[in-house]
This record gives C-alpha cells, structure tokens and sequence, in this order.
C-alpha cells in the first residue's frame, strides 16, 4: 500500500506532465503511447542512474542524498534508569531504547521500519513464506522493499537469508524503480512457481490525495516468480506482453490502483460461465477507488479482474467493480467508515468451521471481502479503518455486482492492511500490521525500529444461535446478519476470530501457568491486583466474565501496572463498548493516549423458558508495547502502549461503576508469564545504524532515496 504516514512530513509532487492525445481506437492509441511511455521510461531510467553515481560519489555529495546516521543535539544528558521518571529522553542516541518497548513473542522486522504483510503462502512442505513492507536501516516509510521470513507453524520464525538482510524482492526495475508494494501469491502460476504479482511503482504523483493528481502508470501490477520457496524472485523482463502485466486503468480519475489480491472462487467460476471470455482460475481484485473531484458520486472501488486463459499470469481481464460504495459514510455504528480509497482488500468464503471452498452450495457459507478504507476516520488512527463485510454476488450480464449483507471491524485499534490466505485444513488465516503510536516521531529513532504484526488469527463464522427475537435493532445494519433457522428460532452470524492454536499452545508450554481464584466483583472494588504478579511484560490473560443486575459495573482486568503507570480493559455493558483505556499508560506524553474502543453486543439467547444475556470471554496478550484484546472471538483490539518504569508490568480485576446490587462474576481465569521468542535463530541484539536519506527530492518523477 501506499503510506502516506505523517502529514507534518508531506512529500512534494511535481506538475502534471501527462501528454494527452485523441486516437480512433484503443489498439492506435497502443501503438502510438507504448513507444512514448518506453521513450519516457528509458529518459528517466537513465535520470535514475545518475542520481545512483552522485549518490554513491564519496565528493561533493548533495544533502538530499547524504546518508549519515541520525544524531542527536543539545546538551541534554540520555538517562535509562527506569527506576525513576524519564527525563528528557530525545537526547538518547538512535536505538538506545531499542529493547524497552520491544515485543518478543510475534512477527517483527529484526530493525527499521516494517508495515503491511504481504506474499503470504503455505509451501508444498506445509511451511509458510511471509513477505512484509519494509525499510530496513530507516525508521519511516519510504523507498519500500518486501522482506521475508519461514516458518513451520506461524509461530516461530526465521528470517529469509539471515537477519541481517531480509530483503528478497526490492526495487530495480524501472517500472518498481519507487517501490515494490504490496502483492499476493498464485502458488502454481509463471511455469507452475509460485508467483506474486504486485504493485509496481513509477515515479510519478501518488495516492488519492496527491496534487496534482495520480495518473496512469504511476502504479501497475507486475509478476515475480521464486524457484526457492520465497527466498529470491525473479522478475519478469520488461516490455509488451510482460511486466508490467496490468498497467491500464479500468476507469479515469482514479485515486488508487495498488494491492492486487489473487484468489480462487468456485462461486464466481460458476456464476460467469459463459458471461465472459476469461476462462482463468484465478480471480484478482485491485483497490483503488475515484477522486471525488472528478465525480461528486464517486469515492472507494475495488475492482475485479480474471485470469483470460488458465495458467496464464500474464494477462487479466477486468470484469467491473466488485464494490463500490459512497464516500465518506459508515455502513452503521458496528462497521467503521468507507473513506474515500480502498487498499489491501482481500477475498475468502467462511463457514463455521474455517474456510468454504464451494460453488455456493453450502448454504451455510458467507462470502467475505475485506479493505482497508483510507480519510474515513476524522484523522485518528492514521485515518484509517480495517473493514470486513458479507457480500452477495450477482450476475449482472456482464460481470458482478454485489450487495453487502453486513460489515464490521476487523481490529479497532492500531491495525491496518489485515489480510488472509489459505491454510491446509479448510483455514482462512488473517494477520495484519499493528502500527506505533508515536506519530511526530519524537522517539522513533530512538526505538529503532516501527511497526510489527499482529497474532495470526483463524477466520470462521461465529454463529449465536437461539437469539432473543425482542432484541432492540436485531434487523438493523450492523456487523452480522440474522439467520431464520429451520425450528423457527434465530440466530445472529458474524465473522470470528480467534488467534491460532499453534500460538496458543506455545505461549501456555513456554509459560509460567498460575490460575487466580474465582470472584464476584461490584464496582466500587476497583483494582485488585493478582496475587502471582507477572514477571515480565510478556504475559496472556483470559477470562470468563458474567454481568450480574440491571446495571452492572464496568469490568475487564489492569495490564503493564505500576502506582503511576497503567492501561485498563474494560468492558461497559450499557455502551455495548470494549475499551482499552490509556491516558495512564506511559510518563511518557508525547506518545499516543487516547481510549480505544470497539462495539461488542452480548446477545440474550434462549435458556429454557428465559432469555440469559452471553458471558464475556476475553483473551489479553501483553507483548511488551503490542496489547492485543480478544472478545467472544469477535471483536478484536490491538493497541500500543509504551510504560517507562520497569515496575509497570502489573497485573489484576478491575471493576468500575455499576448499581450497589450489580456485579460481574470472573471465573475460569488463567495468567501465562512469559510467553516465547517468536525468532531464536536470531541474536538478541539485531540493531543496525539508521541511516538518513535527507528530504525527498523536489520531484515526484524522482526514486525514493535508499535503494
């Protein structure tokens, strides 16, 4: 994806320098614009090379390309003692406070900054190759690569090549010559290997708020294949009939056209047989959407390709929008916002057990579509939403068109391009980037590092059966949808989550397992610490919790506790609301504080003649800076969080408000103290110098610096 990460840090573009011509048809309009973009290309190729030669000259070298590592000013004393507040830790060297917020126990870059995933696939060995955005030896978004890692479980990892240099898929072509972004994989594509296609990036005016406006070419697809399971890709030569594979846009105006999503779907197969010429397996979606200045009507688009012919990589044919929604508006309270430009979007079809792989015959299977949605979350959280949504497809004589039954969050909190893939045994396995909450960079060079995974997490269809048919806006849009089940009773149906039970099974064997005592809690209780306080700031909570009374308090548990720091998850029943609240997380203020929040409905099902109102499951991984929340396997909050003193690791109920004959009700409570080394074939030490790239050029027909 494109990360246009600090607005205080904006990248200058250049003027519009399209050539426009009228031609009779499109095949005079190739022959004429083909040579004139290769002119073109060939020009600025060789623009690109002599910037490389300046900028490797050991002489006279501008400051725009000058790399020296990031030092700090003034004379300002850097104290460590996390014993004590911190003082003014901008003096601190870079990666100084490398290992103070650092997690452990998931997938992270081994230094510099990391971001989407990307490249995900299970190997003919039952492995798994995980590509990431990444930057490494710098700690902002900028010329981006795709690293790479294996592992046998999702789990433990070990990086592609050594950590050192996890690089496998970089700029260096003139079509990617800005960026490799993000791609997806055909695991028996180019001569039967596994091959990504991805988007490749020119020098050109980017994103959906750039000025003037992107034009086509900036972004196209392109096709890499591995001979060596995802350690180094080859890229296809350049030039008509091969990269880029897809470089023409399917509309004008467009404000996005990146994140290509490669999938199969019997359902479409076999409601296009016969609507179109494309005969391929493989189905492939493109986020982007228009700009809204070119149409008042327009906003968010993913749009659907198809294979033209099986086995063949190399050419698509665009089918229509498969959703495309106003601008700017929230499908309901549940279900965030859609922005204005749609990113990583990704395609599956779940039932409850996992994956579905039908033509529509199991009737009990939901079609699933997810996108990221950007400037629809009014400048919080990078300005962006994580969504999901049930589709129902249609025929619509030439393509498909798509009605949206229900959409929902993915994650709450600090997380953006979620995406999943198939996994042997009928799962559809999601994981997405959780990013930091340091936004003006204040400590970023000291970290040394931005940006890691969230847990991976098994996708299903939570099915609540036996719900109250009396319950307020049960009809309502929202994030599920009601089932009219054969007996006369309803159910409510929703997509699951759930982290892996690979990760599970590890985190509890490599831990400290204690078990606190069962009890009923009003809210005048407040904090009550536990009595096997964690050791660590790597533990795991979970819980079951039953709201007692008419008006029972808020409740949840205290994480990363100490008298002076602390973060406290919650949930309020009346607000239908889980809450991670912040404001007293860190002695550190320039960092984010403000109090997550994410809609979770406990829906009364049938219990003999009544109607008992659901229990509250909770699942709370403490990863150091990552907090990530479980609730009922459906609503998910993944957040940061960055205690200075090394006392804050606390642990404990907590309880708040409510009426004097209320309760809440803990019970099958169990506490994890350590967790594990997600990468034991790394050093613990993996810091590199950061390195300093000055500003972008004054030109958007520029690479980014830092090849």
């Amino acid at each position: 994806m494109f990360r246009r990460r600090y607005p205080h840090h904006p990248r200058p573009t250049s003027p519009d320098r399209t050539l426009y011509l009228k031609f009779p048809n499109k095949q005079a309009r190739r022959l004429v614009i083909q040579p004139i973009r290769v002119a073109m290309l060939i020009g600025v190729l060789a623009l690109v090379s002599t910037l490389f030669i300046i900028r490797g000259s050991t002489s006279n070298v501008p400051s725009i390309y000058d790399f020296t590592k990031r030092q700090t000013s003034g004379n300002a004393t850097c104290d460590t003692d996390q014993s004590k507040p911190p003082g003014d830790l901008t003096a601190c060297g870079n990666s100084t406070l490398f290992f103070i917020w650092r997690p452990k126990a998931r997938f992270i870059a081994p230094e510099g900054w990391m971001n989407d995933p990307q490249g995900l696939y299970q190997r003919d060995d039952g492995s798994f190759h995980a590509g990431y955005q990444c930057h490494p030896q710098h700690y902002q978004w900028g010329n981006i690569s795709q690293c790479s890692a294996f592992s046998d479980d999702l789990t433990y990892w070990r990086d592609a090549n050594g950590w050192q240099d996890p690089k496998t898929l970089y700029p260096s072509q003139i079509y990617d010559i800005r960026g490799v972004f993000d791609g997806s994989i055909i695991k028996k594509g180019w001569q039967g290997y596994p091959t990504t296609i991805y988007t490749s990036v020119f020098p050109a005016p980017l994103g959906a708020n750039s000025n003037p406006a992107e034009q086509q070419g900036a972004e196209t697809q392109s096709i890499a294949y591995t001979k060596d399971g995802g350690a180094s890709w080859i890229k296809l030569n350049f030039g008509w009939g091969n990269n880029p594979v897809i470089w023409e846009w399917p509309v004008q105006n467009m404000s996005g056209f990146r994140d290509p999503y490669a999938f199969e779907s019997p359902v479409l197969a076999k409601m296009l047989k016969g609507v179109t010429n494309a005969t391929g397996d493989y189905f492939l979606t493109i986020s982007g959407g228009v700009r809204l200045e070119a149409d008042s009507s327009a906003g968010p688009r993913l749009y659907l390709y198809r294979q033209t012919r099986p086995n063949e990589v190399r050419h698509w044919t665009y089918l229509g929008p498969l959703v495309s929604p106003s601008a700017n508006v929230a499908f309901s309270e549940w279900s965030g916002n859609w922005g204005t430009n749609f990113e990583t979007a990704g395609v599956t079809r779940l039932n409850e057990k996992g994956e579905a792989y039908d033509d529509g015959s199991d009737a009990r299977a939901l079609d699933i579509v997810a996108m990221g949605t950007e400037q629809g979350r009014g400048g919080s959280h990078e300005n962006h939403w994580p969504l999901w949504a049930a589709a129902t497809y249609h025929n619509d004589g030439s393509g498909v068109s798509t009605t949206l039954d229900a959409v929902g969050v993915v994650d709450w909190g600090r997380v953006y391009a979620s995406i999943f893939f198939p996994v042997s045994g009928k799962r559809s396995v999601l994981v997405g980037w959780t990013y930091e909450d340091d936004e003006d960079l204040v400590l970023t060079a000291q970290r040394g590092y931005q940006g890691a995974f969230t847990l991976f997490r098994d996708l299903f269809l939570k099915v609540t059966r036996n719900v109250d048919p009396n319950t307020p806006g049960l009809r309502d849009p929202g994030s599920w949808k009601v089932w009219n089940e054969t007996d006369g009773s309803l159910s409510v149906v929703t997509v699951g989550q759930k982290i892996i039970p690979e990760t599970l099974k590890e985190y509890k064997a490599k831990s400290k397992v204690s078990n606190p005592q069962a009890r009923s809690l009003n809210g005048s209780t407040g904090y009550v610490p536990f009595r096997v306080q964690p050791t660590s700031r790597y533990y795991a909570i979970s819980a079951n919790l039953r709201f007692d009374g008419d008006n029972p308090p808020k409740a949840g548990f205290r994480v990363l506790g100490s008298d002076q720091e602390y973060t406290d998850i919650y949930y309020d029943l009346s607000a239908e609301t889980l809450y991670i609240q912040r404001d007293h997380s860190s002695l550190i203020k320039t960092y984010g504080n403000e109090t997550e929040a994410g809609k979770l409905r406990l829906w009364k099902t049938k219990k003999g003649n009544d109607y008992v109102r659901q229990s509250l499951n909770l699942t709370i991984v403490v990863d150091n800076s990552v907090v990530e929340v479980y609730a009922n396997d459906v609503t998910v909050i993944t957040t940061r969080v960055y205690p200075w003193l090394s006392a804050s690791k606390g642990a404990g109920f907590f309880t708040n408000g409510g009426g004097s004959n209320s309760s809440v009700y803990f019970s099958n409570l169990e506490v994890w103290d350590g967790l594990i080394n997600a990468w034991p074939r790394r050093p613990a030490d993996t810091r590199k110098p950061l390195l300093w790239d000055g500003p972008l050029p004054n030109s958007a027909w520029s690479s980014w610096s830092g090849v």
